[in-house]
């Protein structure tokens, strides 16, 4: 299930990680549970908190009956009183993102860190499960019960690195935007769009988002936005993916094998690729 060599690049794009977990939900865990959390978790190292809509619960699921029902994750805007509570660090670099339902544990690149790379990433989040775990113990939960794995990468592709005009696109993604930049009445000023692949066999799939648009911070600069979501049920249906281990390492392989499969050659020296 592992692969012995990945694609590597000294400069990627990414600014963003995120390892994830689905579980059923505690039946008697409450909004107060989540300061309680916070404050068995170290508070002086993750002084920063906010609240945030929960997300609502998603499942990979598979069969014909399912074709053109998948897609990304919903936020819950309804009058309903659960939260997801999000936990910074000092230095606002990592993120701890727990609800009734779902832990997630960020990097955060926005201050131009260089991205830390998944092996250094994915102990960090373990040590949040388990303390999660414990605490869901302590406070006699329940037993936590894992049905969804996940990972997130997000990527910014600036105006004036690899491209500068639309016509520019085609050449960073060409098995993605098979469009035609210019005709004799019209011309491409921004595109958009989602593609959805299943990770066979029915592991999980992975969601292919890319947008134009406009960053206003640091300052305003029109970037290309690709987030590439691996997800996938716990276990999986043939049984071979048991935990969510087993999920995030099949979701690493395929997020960073269909990076660079997906983007071109022109890209790859841009972002140093190591290995082919």
């Amino acid at each position: 299930m592992h692969s012995e060599k990945l694609p590597k690049f000294k400069n990627p794009p990414v600014i963003e990680t995120v390892l994830g977990v689905q579980f059923d939900p505690l039946p008697k865990f409450g909004n107060a549970h989540l300061g309680a959390f916070w404050q068995s978790f170290r508070p002086e190292d993750w002084p920063n908190v906010n609240d945030a809509p929960s997300i609502e619960p998603q499942f990979e699921r598979f069969g014909e009956e399912n074709r053109g029902r998948v897609g990304g994750f919903m936020l819950k805007l309804t009058s309903d009183l659960n939260l997801r509570l999000q936990i910074r660090n000092n230095d606002k670099t990592r993120m701890i993102q727990v609800q009734n339902g779902r832990l997630h544990y960020n990097w955060l690149g926005h201050g131009g860190d260089s991205y830390p790379n998944y092996d250094k990433v994915k102990p960090e989040f373990d040590a949040v499960l388990n303390a999660f775990k414990k605490f869901i113990a302590n406070q006699y939960l329940g037993d936590l019960h894992l049905n969804q794995w996940e990972i997130t990468y997000v990527n910014h592709i600036p105006q004036g690195s690899i491209w500068n005009e639309p016509q520019d696109w085609i050449g960073i993604f060409p098995s993605l935007t098979p469009l035609s930049t210019k005709t004799s009445r019209i011309e491409l000023e921004s595109f958009g769009g989602e593609w959805h692949y299943e990770i066979k066999p029915n592991w999980g799939r992975l969601h292919v988002n890319i947008a134009h648009g406009v960053q206003q911070r640091p300052s305003e600069q029109e970037i290309i936005v690709l987030n590439l979501t691996a997800r996938g049920p716990l276990p999986s249906s043939d049984g071979q993916i048991t935990d969510y281990e087993d999920g995030f390492r099949v979701g690493y392989e395929t997020i960073v094998t269909s990076f660079k499969e997906l983007t071109s050659e022109t890209a790859h020296k841009s972002w140093g690729l190591v290995n082919d």
